[in-house]
């Protein structure tokens, strides 16, 4: 009796949920019908919400690197349902506008669908394909929750890119503020003790409430890209902005971060130079050896930075099989190793999605890398060849759309796509594992900075269809003066 009463209440609240899904999305529909701005540009803020949310709940205590929490177990499975309701949220959302492009037939006016192809064949390479024929199969629902997310801000920025990248400027700036609160109030939290980094004298590292410093370097960067190109209104604001804004990017000391920080600002300062002084082609090609410079720079820095003899060991350590050669790394280069053993165990398809899962490093003995630290080998090590071509060929799109975007983005594009590649040397900011990560929220503004900023096509369409029918002698133009009250 009881098994037949837990089932009926099982089926009842299934009924239940879904009646109050269908009603949710049918008032979101209405709300986003009636309403002139976007709804979507709230999941930028939603995704900062629930990064700072686990902090705060589990009461974590930063101890030597690591993340400790202090509170109860119940405390940190609250903060976990925080993520999930607020990840409900925004698959809703992203489902409203998705709903509404295809009720109101919008596709007509859609640009830039080769990008949105090339995440779709990014991502299907790099987390449905090798779950199935990966050495290691495994799935999980959370990888598909990025294709209705990234298509909802696709559309988006069709129309208002500007003011996506304003909101998430405004986010960006309460993420920080409250961080520094945080440092105040709660400095066990936020500040790890005892660090020795790159600034001399400075024994402390800045996590703010993100999940690690290394994410709150890339915020920092990405803030200032949005201030110098949407700068407040009132220079009070943006002074306080940017001094905020410098000081966490300094105590984070990410070297990565740091090194994207200085490159992204030759990036601008030139193509805005470029762009008054020379002509758009030859500006366009001064911008794009430069930036090549720039990313091989960043290469010859980072390889300077682990160490001279670090590249020509390492390869000729891959080379060999035994353990012993693995475990005589240390760092990125000990993870490295391992991932590209792991390719070279699997080349086609790979280990598959759930490579540095909790699991996956308890076997391997590294409990601290949640990646390979590096786009490509992540790639390589979780998806084989497959997941390789897949990430060159959607970074080759970003870049050609970055070029494309770049005259009326004012180098904006450009700075975000910089950002994000020369940060794969050593992170791994392409994942889409989840939407509630601070790589997705770059992310996200990477794709409103290519498309909301290309050249308007139409334009030029119009203008070779009116050159095409200009009548030639008096006879057309006659007839079409008698047809023009007509029609």
């Amino acid at each position: 009796m009881s098994q037949i009463f837990w089932i009926g209440g099982y089926f009842t609240a299934a009924l239940a949920l879904g009646m109050l899904c269908v009603f949710g999305l049918g008032l979101l529909l209405h709300a986003g019908t009636r309403i002139r701005r976007e709804l979507l540009p709230l999941v930028l803020l939603a995704i900062l919400i629930a990064t700072m949310a686990a902090p705060l709940v589990t009461g974590r205590v930063i101890t030597k690197g690591f993340l400790i929490s202090g509170e109860a177990m119940e405390d940190i499975s609250s903060s976990f349902w925080i993520t999930r309701i607020i990840t409900l949220i925004v698959l809703a959302v992203s489902a409203e506008r998705i709903l509404r492009f295809i009720i109101h037939r919008e596709w007509a006016d859609v640009r830039g669908w080769s990008l949105f192809f090339a995440f779709v064949v990014f991502a299907l390479s790099n987390q449905v394909t090798n779950g199935i024929f990966g050495s290691h199969p495994s799935f999980d629902h959370k990888y598909l929750y990025a294709f209705p997310v990234y298509f909802g801000f696709f559309l988006v920025a069709q129309t208002q890119a500007e003011a996506c990248l304003r909101f998430a400027r405004n986010s960006l700036l309460l993420f920080f503020v409250c961080s520094a609160i945080a440092a105040v109030i709660m400095p066990e939290a936020v500040i790890e003790k005892g660090y020795s980094g790159i600034l001399p004298g400075l024994s402390i590292r800045y996590h703010g409430l993100g999940t690690h410093a290394n994410g709150v370097g890339p915020l920092a960067v990405t803030l200032m890209i949005c201030l110098w190109r949407f700068p407040y209104h009132s220079p009070r604001i943006n002074l306080f902005s940017w001094f905020l804004v410098s000081v966490s990017l300094i105590l984070s000391q990410s070297k990565t971060s740091l090194i994207i920080s200085g490159i992204v600002w030759i990036l601008l300062a030139l193509y805005r130079y470029g762009g008054r002084k020379q002509s758009s082609q030859r500006s366009g090609q001064v911008i794009g050896i430069t930036t090549c410079f720039c990313f091989l720079a960043s290469a010859a820095i980072a390889v300077a930075w682990l160490g001279m003899e670090t590249g020509p060991r390492l390869f000729d350590r891959l080379a060999g099989s035994g353990a012993d050669s693995l475990t005589s790394l240390t760092g990125r280069t000990f993870i490295w190793a391992i991932s590209w053993q792991e390719f070279l165990a699997n080349p086609v398809f790979g280990y598959g999605p759930s490579i540095w899962g909790p699991a996956y490093r308890m076997s391997a003995g590294f409990l601290i890398a949640p990646h390979a630290h590096n786009q490509l080998l992540q790639s390589l090590s979780s998806a084989g060849v497959i997941g390789g071509m897949g990430l060159l060929f959607y970074v080759l799109a970003l870049t050609i759309y970055a070029v494309r975007a770049a005259k009326h983005s004012e180098g904006l594009s450009l700075a975000l796509v910089a950002l994000i590649i020369i940060r794969s040397f050593t992170e791994t900011p392409l994942n889409s594992t989840s939407v509630m990560q601070l790589e997705f929220f770059v992310h996200l503004l990477v794709l409103v900075a290519c498309i909301g900023f290309l050249p308007e096509k139409h334009v030029i369409r119009t203008s070779s269809i009116r050159s095409r029918d200009i009548p030639n002698n008096r006879a057309q133009r006659r007839d079409m003066s008698v047809l023009k009250p007509m029609t």
